[in-house]
């Protein structure tokens, strides 16, 4: 959630807030029509989904389910009133039919490329797709802040186990040693 709406369901406000106040809010954000393609998002952020997800095919034919991450990273986190109208309004975004495409270039388009370069700022200081949720989620305030270990990839190729040494011992015909006497 945004702010302004924790704030709002705080102080009971979203019950007050006029449907007028939203129409401004999707006027300011949203186009009257759609605008026609642009290069809108920057390979920067492409190349981050792949390394975070371990992708290692073509960037250019990216994952079907990377269009959930950029509705869960960019779009429901830019403005949540905004995501849902565009889920409602182009619910199966095609080739040429992209929902930044209804943004409006003053505002909406301005507000959605500043939120991708923050993503992709977020997204290279993290090791994992998991990692960069939680930190968006920590971020944006949409969920407790809990501590979470986030350990870097091991870089150390492991070696051989030292030879361990067999003893006898009465009742156990072998038992083996681990060296940590």
């Amino acid at each position: 959630m945004h702010l302004s709406t924790l704030i709002d369901e705080a102080t009971g406000y979203q019950y007050v807030r006029s449907e007028e106040a939203l129409q401004l809010k999707l006027r300011l954000y949203l186009a009257e029509e759609m605008r026609k393609w642009e290069h809108t998002f920057p390979e920067e952020l492409w190349r981050e989904f792949g390394r975070l997800t371990h992708w290692k095919g073509s960037l250019v034919q990216r994952p079907k389910y990377w269009g959930r991450l950029v509705m869960g990273l960019i779009y429901d986190y830019l403005d949540p009133d905004v995501s849902d109208w565009l889920r409602k309004n182009n619910p199966k975004p095609q080739k040429g039919q992209n929902h930044y495409q209804w943004l409006t270039g003053q505002y909406g388009l301005k507000k959605l490329t500043e939120h991708i370069w923050k993503v992709v700022g977020m997204a290279q200081a993290c090791n994992s797709m998991r990692e960069l949720q939680t930190k968006m989620a920590e971020i944006y305030g949409r969920q407790p802040v809990q501590e979470t270990l986030f350990l870097p990839p091991p870089t150390v190729v492991a070696s051989k186990p030292s030879q361990s040494t067999q003893k006898k011992s009465p009742g156990n015909e072998n038992q083996i040693s681990l060296g940590l006497e």
